[in-house]
């Protein structure tokens, strides 16, 4: 198993709430192989933990930005003080950093505190970086469009690696279904990589509530042209 992993696990293991790793790296939980290169680890928590994981890691020396999306790009970052500041109020998606990581904060002209980045290589060798992303949850479910009823038991959605938790390749195969993720330079050539690699390995149950979902989201069509149990399902360009 990757050792950034096994680090993010050896972290994360004793605090008092849940997490589990997503994104790519949960794809090679599920498959049990490397699959490819990544440029940063994916953890996942849910929202009520934001500001317990925040001081957690802010007492551990990492500095916290929250990640504020701009449509079309991979969008921008902005310092958060500490678990108390106002700016976790609304958020999805945080960064924690130490020195020394791939990535690189460049304060964008005009402005005192919001950040446009850069990722140096594509492949995170040191324990330095995390993407925090923050997920909803209702009861027994994991909510993933709570405006269209899009939901899955959590005992399906977080699944276990060597008792290491991780997420559902499901899930994370519609996480990575915005357009973003398919058009997007930086996206464009791995989220069709993963799918093709991910959906012949589906049991048959996780591979129809991933159709359901997408024809549920995306009641056009959506513009992965791949195939399920050689049955094409998604056929029109979002």
């Amino acid at each position: 198993m990757n050792k950034l992993i096994l680090e993010a696990h050896e972290f994360f293991k004793n605090c008092d709430f849940s997490y589990y790793i997503c994104g790519g790296f949960a794809l090679e939980m599920f498959v049990g192989k490397t699959m490819r290169k990544h440029s940063d680890l994916d953890v996942s928590l849910f929202h009520e933990n934001k500001r317990d994981v925040v001081a957690l890691l802010q007492n551990d020396g990492w500095n916290m930005y929250k990640r504020i999306p701009e449509p079309g790009t991979m969008g921008c970052a902005t310092p958060i003080a500490d678990h108390m500041d106002s700016k976790l109020d609304e958020i999805r998606t945080m960064w924690a950093i130490k020195p020394g990581s791939h990535i690189t904060l460049n304060l964008r002209e005009g402005e005192t505190d919001i950040y446009d980045f850069d990722i140096l290589r594509d492949n995170q060798t040191d324990f330095n970086f995390i993407e925090i992303v923050l997920d909803s949850k209702k009861g027994d479910n994991f909510v993933l469009r709570e405006d269209i009823n899009i939901v899955r038991q959590l005992d399906k959605a977080i699944l276990y690696n060597n008792g290491i938790p991780y997420m559902s390749p499901e899930l994370v195969m519609f996480l990575k279904s915005p357009q973003v993720y398919t058009t997007h330079d930086f996206h464009k050539e791995k989220t069709p990589a993963d799918f093709k690699t991910i959906i012949p390995l589906l049991p048959d149950e996780s591979r129809q509530w991933l159709i359901n979902a997408l024809n549920t989201a995306y009641p056009d069509g959506y513009g992965w042209i791949s195939y399920f149990g050689g049955e094409m399902i998604c056929t029109h360009k979002i």
